[in-house]
């Protein structure tokens, strides 16, 4: 372990940490990427956050299944881009600095409430050797002081959901995953994945775990695909 350590402490001389958004050397997110990451400003949904015109208690962007979203940030660069280099580059330094992005933007959830991962195909995670949820759940979980724990798996293989039809989409994921046996699952549970495009993940992991006994479902995202929004 403490060769390892070397090794990273000798890479990182030799290769300075750049910025994911700019390639700027420095740190993971540097202030201008960072202050650049696209916030709403209008009122919008009270159940999903999607902004609209006027407030609305719901409305037709709403996961189903899903009690409430809450996301940190539209799904424009510079914050696509740095979530592409979490999933696609290995730059895991970014789950940390992604999840504290979620801290300071989301109100956080009850203190007594689980944080449930979208688990990754076998595939996906074998190619990148992590899951980016897992990550940003378990980075979350120390923020807020409360329990991370993988209770979700997937009982079958999908194909890669990027521009797939929000139809496609929600077939590709219908009936997709399961509590772990044996598993008990919170009241309250938090599905947490790094990008909300159609909801469709988010609601077949919400029925899994209200088939398994969770009455409140609620979820947290880095960023959100919005449409037909002023957002």
């Amino acid at each position: 372990m403490r060769a390892t350590l070397r090794i990273l402490g000798v890479l990182d001389l030799l290769v300075p940490p750049t910025c994911a958004g700019c390639r700027l050397p420095g740190a993971s997110i540097c202030a201008a990427c960072g202050q650049a990451i696209a916030v709403t400003h209008h009122v919008g949904c009270a159940r999903c956050g999607h902004p609209w015109a006027v407030a609305t208690p719901t409305c037709a962007e709403c996961p189903v299944r899903v009690d409430e979203l809450r996301f940190a940030a539209a799904y424009v660069e510079p914050v696509s881009t740095l979530i592409g280099a979490l999933k696609d580059d290995g730059r895991r330094d970014l789950a940390r600095e992604l999840a504290r992005l979620v801290v300071r933007r989301c109100a956080p959830p009850p203190p007594n409430a689980c944080l449930i991962p979208v688990p990754s195909t076998r595939g996906r995670q074998a190619m990148r050797g992590f899951n980016q949820a897992a990550l940003l759940a378990t980075h979350l979980a120390r923020e807020w002081g409360c329990t991370s724990a993988p209770v979700l798996r997937r009982i079958r293989e999908d194909p890669p959901q990027r521009g797939a039809s929000a139809t496609d989409r929600a077939a590709n994921v219908r009936g997709a995953f399961a509590v772990r046996p044996g598993t008990a699952v919170s009241p309250d549970v938090w599905i947490v994945d790094d990008v909300c495009t159609t909801g469709a993940t988010l609601s077949a992991c919400a029925l899994a775990v209200r088939r398994a006994g969770a009455r409140h479902v609620g979820a947290f995202c880095v960023a959100r695909v919005l449409r037909n929004s002023f957002g």
